[in-house]
Formats: structure tokens, sequence, C-alpha cells
């Protein structure tokens, strides 16, 4: 299954498995109780993506903070001048990507947990779920998890970077090289993930 077809279906739920997982499984008519328990882990696993977000987005600002951000700041000349200088050209373009989509994601998906239980909690049943079903809020969960995966990914690239600036002499390249072999193998197995989620869970 390809990445779109993954997201879109894991982000969010369809339809009738919405309905349904909101009446606790199975059929049930337009007048079933909403399973409160399994709509909390719902929205308790939405909130999740928003938690991972925000530890990005303070992680990010720290590294934001520690790392030279000027090409005026790099002293060396040369051929290493110029290549430290672009390092921290894509260093700024990378962390401020990563900040912008740590940002986008965590607010998304804890304004959106908050009105879904704003509406459960005054039992307006058919409310939330006209909410949770609606073409905007479709959009919005599906864009959001775009944004953590484009967080996760321009994190782990800015931190490579950040330890290639903030090194020199021969660890730096042996210390960015080791960071960017583990950072590879994470990004293939969260991948692997997704793919077997989108097998077994999302395919609904």
């Amino acid at each position: 299954m390809s990445l779109a077809a993954a997201t879109t279906s894991a982000f969010p739920l369809a339809k009738e498995a919405v309905l349904s997982i909101a009446r606790g499984g199975g059929g049930g008519g337009p007048d079933a109780a909403i399973d409160l328990t399994r709509i909390g882990m719902r929205l308790n696993a939405m909130s999740s993506y928003a938690l991972i977000s925000s530890l990005m987005l303070g992680s990010g600002l720290y590294l934001f903070a520690i790392t030279p951000l000027k090409t005026s700041d790099v002293p060396a000349p040369g051929r290493e001048g110029k290549l430290q200088r672009a390092a921290v050209s894509a260093f700024t373009v990378l962390i401020a990507a990563c900040i912008a989509t740590s940002l986008h994601t965590a607010i998304i998906f804890n304004v959106m947990a908050l009105y879904a239980n704003t509406a459960l909690g005054q039992a307006l049943d058919a409310e939330f779920l006209k909410f949770w079903e609606s073409g905007v809020a479709t959009a919005l969960r599906k864009n959001a998890f775009f944004s953590f995966v484009a967080a996760i990914q321009t994190f782990k690239l800015s931190f490579a970077l950040s330890i290639f600036l903030k090194s020199d002499g021969t660890h730096r390249w042996v210390a960015t090289i080791v960071a960017l072999g583990i950072m590879l193998a994470s990004s293939i197995a969260f991948w692997q993930m997704v793919g077997i989620a989108s097998l077994h869970i999302f395919k609904h």
C-alpha cells in the first residue's frame, strides 16, 4: 500500500468505521448510544500525536537557540567554510519547518480533541458525530498527520546538521554519519509500522 493510501485510510476513519466505533461496534441504529470508552481511546490516541509534536517543538526551539544561524558566524575560510555556511543555511530552513509543522500538528489535534470532549461532555452525541465526520475535520486530521510526519523528518535532519555545526575535526564527520545512520534505521522502522497499521488496522 502506498503512503498516500496508508495515511488517507488512517486519518480519518471512514464514516462507517467512525459510526461503528462510536456505537461500540456492530450496526446499531441512529439512536444507538455512543461508547464513550472507545471514543476516549480514539481521542487519547489523537492527543498522543499532539504530545509528541509538542516534545519535538520544544526540542526544535532548543536546537534553534544553541546552533549558529548566520553564515557570518562561520569563520572558516575556503572549501570548509563554504560547506559550513551551506550547512547553516540548510539547518535554518529545516529547523524552521520542524518548528512550524510541530506547532501546526499540536494545535490541530489538541483543539480537535478539546471540541470533541466538549461535545461529548454535554451529551451532544449527534453533534459530535457530525463534527467528527465533517469534511473539514477529515481534511484537518489528514493534513495534521502529514505535518506530524514532516516534523519528525525535519527534526532528524536538523539534529544531524546541528551535530555537524557544533563539532569540528574528524569526529565531526564520524558523529554526523553515525547519527544519520541511526536516523535512517529509525525512519525505515517508522514506515514499516505505518505500513503494518495500514494493512491490519486501517484497511476497513
